[in-house]
């Protein structure tokens, strides 16, 4: 819930995906900054064509990585006749591309009106032609509670390569908001179908117009398409539906007028994928979650069922080869994670726990030579030999990354090698939340008994990563080590990561698991850090990563923390640290213990912020997820009857708090979802606040805003981190300048500002989908008020 709830409409009827749209045109026609070049130019709109292509160049930020974490990826197509060119789509960071296998990738989508690519096609006709589509239509924003649902803004094409990109302006409508699937006909090359939440639209002329030959009103609309290439007309096969009743669609001639019937469509049937076996196309199979629980274990989104027609997908002639009722969790747990329901048996716990991925992580696939291997994954990939009656496990999310059979967690793409023959070429990659990986022995023996479930080395299937410049990694949090030479964040589901200058963004690494969340490092001793996971699963290290231990002794089991939870190391003092859940915590000896800082706030808010103000620790102020925004000046004496007082300028969800530098009696706090102010400033250190930023064409756009910083050198230059992009104000937050980062719209959770061993200052961004990022700031003679720099990261 906690991202939901950051993005929670103040008003009802205000509908967020038309926030967006609104918000995204707003900010084209906002004047472009560059801290590069220390200046402000024209508007996007007019640096950047109506199709969306990418704006006139101007100076990026220093992007650091992760290029070796990897992020959610989704698209994945390879050239027919050089396999060394692949492309690879994440779903909020763009297009990939890699012209060595693997071994490098770059992106030139970063500057496109959208980039939350969830599908790709490449032309059989031309490989250097491709369309990527946007918008990630699996409802993980409800499921998950993230309340950030991943829109898109249509299909974009590239004719030279990847090099340039540019929005099919017939997309640009709702209907082409979640592309789900695109695919292209192998008898004309400018029909092109796409899946999208409307149904299936067909292209006759490269996507310059648009026609619905299938539609439906089911929840998702329809989410993959497979077609045939052996045929004299466009066989094809959509599926639709997902958290609710799905079917399976065929249409013989989908070109002309041909009939769309339904061919497969059993009550309970959730989000099916599909796949054609290409040595023997008559040959169809679909990999269903369900969307009922089935007998005492909860598979809700578990397996349903693995189809197989061998009958062209003929309506009747489809055969269950296994259900999620089947005994065996090598064939049942295909849609879960199988390490947790398998928890009693492998002797790690009392009970099992099922979770069931089937609405989210949901691929199929047919080895090319054989149409009875099949390939199916969810949370790891399991493999049939016998066209789907019996499975095995290849993959292990939970292992070392050194075992050979290691493979991030949550799959969604299997593709293989143009050139595979299942003997000298058994080359298969997948892709999935943590990037992309790559198999030669995709042939090899799997786990094929209940007890392999337990242990990864069963499975003689050997992976390695191909996450090398890949910079798709979705940050929460960051931090940064006195110097500006070294960072750390929390990511979503890639823990909390460690980089530096030194080793460089294909050197980052992994320094705690989990869903990752704030961080912070000691500044006075760099070995000494703080980590978190979900819920304040607080972590501490006092030999630079090497080792954590719990930190969180006298914090009530019982207390109700958000999911990523607040955390804050007083400036003046690194051993005093702050949280809070429903009530305040507070340490005074680096985490070896807590002590409740107040009474419960009233039952419902929980703390969602928190902040020190620079040379008075007594003064801290505290944001909640209900839009109240407590203060204290005897912060260091209150207790766990202590009421603080609060003001609350506005509802709804405070993202951040926090002071100038220079000056403890100026505070910001920054609220989130859509409708009402997202900036306020405070005079009176936290008492009452004014709303900023809210008027004209310059004004801040309608989105959740996630941070405020202050220049310390100049307290009248202040930097946003929004849904969409970093704003930058030179006006004390009166008027706006949309930043040209280079990482474009992307959501930006995190800004901090470090100052590096030659005294230059640098501003850090940790976004959500493209990694983290660095620009220097230009040089400004600080006045004598501004020495509050001091209390930047310093070497």
């Amino acid at each position: 819930m906690y991202y939901r709830s950051k993005r929670q409409p103040l008003d009802p009827s205000i509908n967020p995906m038309h926030a967006y749209q609104r918000a995204e045109e707003q900010r084209r026609r906002m004047p472009r900054h560059s801290l590069v070049l220390n200046s402000t130019t024209e508007p996007f709109a007019q640096a950047q064509s109506v199709t969306g292509e990418a704006m006139a160049s101007l100076p990026a930020w220093e992007s650091l990585g992760p290029g070796n974490i990897g992020g959610r990826l989704r698209g994945f197509v390879i050239h027919p006749t050089n396999p060394d060119i692949m492309y690879v789509s994440g779903v909020s960071g763009g297009i990939w591309k890699t012209i060595d296998g693997g071994q490098s990738w770059a992106t030139a989508t970063d500057q496109l009106a959208n980039i939350t690519f969830n599908s790709l096609a490449m032309s059989p006709a031309n490989p250097d032609v491709l369309y990527g589509g946007t918008g990630e239509g699996y409802f993980r924003e409800e499921v998950r509670g993230t309340g950030l649902p991943l829109r898109g803004a249509g299909i974009f094409v590239t004719r030279d390569a990847g090099a340039t990109w540019s929005r099919l302006t017939s997309t640009e409508s709702e209907d082409f908001y979640w592309v789900n699937d695109l695919v292209i006909s192998r008898l004309n090359p400018g029909r092109i179908y796409a899946a999208t939440r409307t149904g299936v639209w067909r292209s006759t002329d490269e996507g310059l117009t648009w026609t619905r030959v299938l539609a439906t009103t089911v929840k998702g609309g329809c989410l993959d398409l497979a077609m045939r290439s052996d045929t004299s007309s466009d066989f094809i096969f959509a599926s639709c539906g997902t958290l609710d009743q799905a079917s399976i669609y065929r249409c013989r001639a989908a070109e002309g007028t041909g009939a769309w019937e339904s061919v497969l469509s059993e009550h309970g049937m959730g989000r099916t994928s599909l796949a054609i076996a290409p040595s023997d196309q008559r040959v169809v199979y679909a990999l269903s979650a369900s969307n009922v629980a089935l007998g005492a274990n909860p598979y809700d989104q578990g397996l349903f069922a693995v189809f197989r027609s061998s009958a062209e997908g003929a309506a009747g002639s489809w055969l269950a080869q296994v259900r999620g009722t089947n005994i065996n969790p090598l064939n049942n747990l295909i849609l879960t994670n199988a390490v947790s329901a398998n928890s009693v048996r492998c002797g790690w716990d009392t009970q099992d726990v099922f979770v069931n991925m089937g609405w989210y992580c949901n691929v199929i696939a047919v080895d090319p030579e054989d149409p009875n291997m099949v390939w199916t994954a969810g949370v790891d990939l399991f493999r049939s030999n016998d066209g789907g009656r019996s499975w095995g496990i290849a993959s292990y999310w939970w292992a070392s990354p050194q075992q050979s059979s290691f493979v991030h967690a949550d799959q969604h793409n299997i593709v293989f090698h143009p050139a595979y023959d299942g003997v000298t070429n058994q080359t298969m990659y997948t892709a999935c939340d943590g990037g992309v990986y790559r198999t030669d022995v995709a042939r090899s023996t799997v786990g094929r008994v209940a007890q392999d479930l337990c242990e990864p080395w069963r499975s003689q299937v050997r992976f390695s990563s191909l996450n090398h410049a890949l910079g798709v990694t979705q940050f929460y949090h960051g931090a940064v080590f006195p110097g500006a030479k070294r960072y750390l964040g929390g990511t979503q589901d890639n823990g909390t990561v460690l980089g530096s200058d030194e080793r460089g963004p294909d050197g980052w690494t992994m320094i705690y698991g989990g869903d990752g969340g704030y961080a912070a490092i000691d500044p006075n001793n760099a070995a000494v850090m703080y980590v978190q996971s979900q819920y304040f699963d607080l972590e501490k290290s006092t030999d630079g990563g090497a080792t954590f231990v719990p930190s969180r002794e006298g914090v009530s089991d019982g207390e109700s923390f958000l999911f990523v939870a607040p955390f804050a190391m007083d400036p003046n003092d690194s051993r005093r640290l702050w949280t809070g859940g429903r009530r305040l915590w507070r340490s005074t000896n680096g985490a070896t213990s807590w002590t409740s800082a107040s009474a419960v706030f009233d039952g419902v808010s929980q703390a969602s912020a928190v902040a020190v103000a620079p040379g008075r620790s007594e003064r801290v102020i505290v944001g909640t997820n209900s839009g109240k925004i407590l203060h204290s000046d005897a912060a260091s004496s209150t207790n766990a009857s202590t009421s603080w007082s609060w003001s609350q300028p506005r509802a709804g969800f405070v993202t951040w708090v926090g002071f100038d530098p220079a000056d403890p009696n100026v505070a910001y706090a920054t609220y989130g979802g859509f409708g009402g102010s997202h900036l306020y400033r405070s005079r009176d250190g936290g008492q009452s606040f004014e709303s900023l930023g809210t008027e004209g064409p310059s004004s801040i756009p309608d989105v959740p805003v996630h941070c405020v910083l202050v220049d310390p050198g100049r307290s009248t230059q202040l930097f946003l981190g929004t849904d969409i992009g970093v704003l930058v104000s030179e006006d004390a937050g009166e008027s706006w300048a949309a930043e040209n980062t280079g990482f474009s719209s992307t959501v930006t959770e995190y800004l901090t500002l470090a100052i590096g061993d030659d005294g230059s200052h640098y501003l850090f961004a940790f976004t959500h989908g493209r990694g983290a990022w660095r620009v220097k700031l230009p040089i400004v003679e600080p006045t004598a008020p501004h020495r509050a720099r001091r209390h930047l990261a310093r070497g």
